[in-house]
């Protein structure tokens, strides 16, 4: 179990970026929340460690040379009292 975390510019690159995620690893989008008027958006997803860390090595080529994507980690067997923000909502957009 781990999950993904990144932060990227703008909602359409964001669309992109899930598309990307979501076709190359098993994995659920479980939360995302717009920042700075929906200039900076935050995806999570979880899945299985190697394959999120597949599809975020695969996000990362797609975007080298730009500034678009600001952060792109992968946490694995993440905290349990991490995991409820995401599972509870607890996060507000």
């Amino acid at each position: 179990m781990a999950i993904g975390v990144l932060e990227i510019q703008n909602l359409t690159n964001a669309y992109k970026a899930a598309d990307i995620i979501l076709k190359n690893s098993n994995s659920t989008l479980i939360h995302h929340k717009k920042s700075l008027g929906g200039r900076l958006i935050t995806l999570v997803f979880d899945g299985g460690v190697s394959d999120l860390e597949e599809a975020f090595d695969v996000l990362r080529r797609y975007y080298k040379d730009t500034y678009v994507l600001k952060v792109a980690e992968v946490i694995a067997n993440p905290a349990p009292e991490l995991m409820y923000y995401f599972r509870e909502g607890s996060f507000s957009d």
